[in-house]
């Protein structure tokens, strides 16, 4: 396969992780830093490529902690307790295996609805826990695709100074 087709097929495979961040049905920034990988191995990694690809790296495992920390951060600003946020995340999951985008949205947003009405039995408390985690979920999809943004254009840098 030529260095130009292993180039668009990394280029295409980016923007379905680009896409990813905020379609959760699709991979987002890991297929990102595959696609990097590949890219390297295949065409080669030039003179800057392996620092280049240390910063595609980076990039990607802060946008993978960024998920997990800012709807957390939502959840604890709206109340939840860690158990809420955690359970929260796990129906999300399940959700997403079951139903697509829309079963991880609606399978968070219920199982920290539900474990926090069951712990205060307060349907305010347990509304606000929910529209943190929501909110914060969110702000997390902003900072992942900005993230999986900046993944490409360092990987365009990387074609550029090769």
């Amino acid at each position: 396969m030529s260095d130009v087709l292993i180039t668009i097929l990394a280029g295409f495979l980016m923007l379905v992780g680009l896409l990813g961040t905020v379609l959760p049905v699709l991979p987002d920034l890991p297929l990102v830093w595959v696609a990097a990988l590949g890219y390297g191995l295949i065409v080669g990694w030039g003179e800057h490529g392996l620092l280049l690809f240390g910063v595609i790296s980076v990039l990607g495992v802060i946008g993978i902690l960024s998920e997990i920390w800012v709807s957390g951060a939502g959840a604890r600003r709206g109340g939840a307790s860690i158990l809420s946020t955690l359970g929260g995340i796990a129906l999300g999951v399940a959700g997403l295996l079951v139903a697509g985008p829309i079963g991880l949205v609606v399978g968070m947003l219920a199982g920290t609805f539900i474990l926090e009405y069951v712990r205060h039995q307060d349907v305010d408390k347990a509304l606000r826990a929910t529209l943190g985690i929501g909110l914060g979920y969110g702000v997390s999809i902003v900072v992942k695709f900005m993230l999986g943004l900046a993944m490409i254009a360092v990987w365009i840098v990387w074609l550029f100074v090769r």
